[in-house]
C-alpha cells in the first residue's frame, strides 16, 4: 500500500494542459504586392541576324537601314509574296554585320523561314542572312550575344 501513496497520477494526453503555452511568432515584414502580371503571350518577337557573304574578303561597307530593308524586303517578297512585304519589321540595332529586329510574334516563323533561305546579290557578291537567335524576349538574345564574347578574351 505504501507504493500507491507515492504514485502520481499519469497525465491524459487528450486533456488540455493546465497552463497554456505562450509562444509568440516574431513579426515578419512582408511588404505589399500591389499587382502582379504574367505575360504569357508577348506582342512581339525578336530576331538576331547576321549578314554573311560568299566572298573570302569581308565587305568593308557597313550595313545601313536602306541596305537592310532592301535585303529583308527581297527575302520576304520572294518567300511570301505581297503578304511578306506587308509584315511590319522594326530594326532595333545594327552592329557591324549583325542586326536585331522586332516583328509581331505571330510573324516570327514566316520571317525566319524567309530570311533563312534567302540569298541575294550585293555588288557582285552573294549575300545571305544567318539566324543567330530568335525569341519572345529581347533580353534572351542580348544575353546570348554576350556569352560568345566571354570566351573571345
Amino acid at each position: 500500500m505504501e507504493d500507491r501513496a507515492n504514485d502520481t497520477a499519469m497525465h491524459d494526453p487528450s486533456d488540455p494542459p493546465s497552463h497554456p503555452q505562450t509562444t509568440q511568432k516574431p513579426p515578419y515584414s512582408r511588404g505589399h504586392t500591389l499587382k502582379t502580371l504574367t505575360i504569357s503571350r508577348p506582342q512581339f518577337a525578336y530576331i538576331h541576324l547576321s549578314l554573311t557573304t560568299s566572298s573570302l574578303l569581308k565587305s568593308t561597307t557597313p550595313l545601313d537601314n536602306k541596305t537592310i530593308w532592301s535585303h529583308l524586303h527581297s527575302a520576304l517578297t520572294q518567300f511570301l509574296g505581297l503578304t511578306g512585304s506587308a509584315i511590319p519589321i522594326d530594326i532595333l540595332r545594327i552592329r557591324s554585320r549583325d542586326v536585331w529586329l522586332r516583328v509581331p510574334r505571330q510573324d516570327r516563323s514566316p520571317v525566319l523561314a524567309a530570311v533563312g533561305g534567302w540569298s541575294g546579290d550585293e555588288e557582285g557578291v552573294v549575300v545571305g542572312w544567318t539566324v543567330r537567335g530568335a525569341g519572345n524576349w529581347l533580353s534572351g538574345l542580348v544575353a546570348r550575344d554576350g556569352e560568345e564574347r566571354v570566351w573571345d578574351g
